[in-house]
């Protein structure tokens, strides 16, 4: 079945596009969602009319996407936590804390735009991908430290 998606979607295709689907994801999943709409005759002449508006949006957000990454490739967070003499810590760094950290800086983005294969338990250097458009992926430096109060006392 050709759909048109309203929406970027992983493994399927970009908004604005015209995609083949199975028919049942399209009627159980996409519509319902409102993610695409059937590619019928009238939805394609409206779909051409709304090409260029489509064209100009997608390439304002490349641009900022890419002014984005740019400035996250030149910063480091330090993120501090609780950590065991080895360099275990007392739990992990996950998305969600690292998008905290980059709001203190000033910086707006999406928990689910960071890239984490795994949680991080262990103190150092990681770099982080930051996909911030489907074009885009910013790799950011995020240093994890020991914070003051799990310090390790000189035995």
């Amino acid at each position: 079945m050709q759909v048109i998606l309203c929406e970027d979607i992983d493994k399927v295709g970009l908004a604005g596009e015209i995609k083949a689907v199975a028919e049942g994801f399209a009627r159980n999943f996409l519509f319902p969602k409102k993610l695409a709409y059937p590619a019928t005759a009238g939805n394609l002449k409206k779909w051409e009319s709304e090409k260029h508006v489509r064209e100009v949006k997608l390439l304002k957000s490349l641009e900022s996407a890419k002014a984005l990454a740019a400035e996250l490739g030149n910063i480091s967070l330090e993120i501090p936590a609780r950590a065991g003499r080895e360099g275990h810590l007392f739990g992990s760094i996950t998305s969600p804390a690292i998008a905290q950290a980059l709001l203190k800086k000033g910086f707006s983005v999406d928990r689910k735009t960071i890239e984490l294969a795994a949680p991080i338990k262990n103190l150092g250097t990681f770099e982080v991908p930051v996909r911030l458009h489907s074009q885009v992926e910013a790799r950011l430096k995020v240093e994890i430290t020991r914070s003051a109060e799990s310090a390790v006392p000189a035995s």
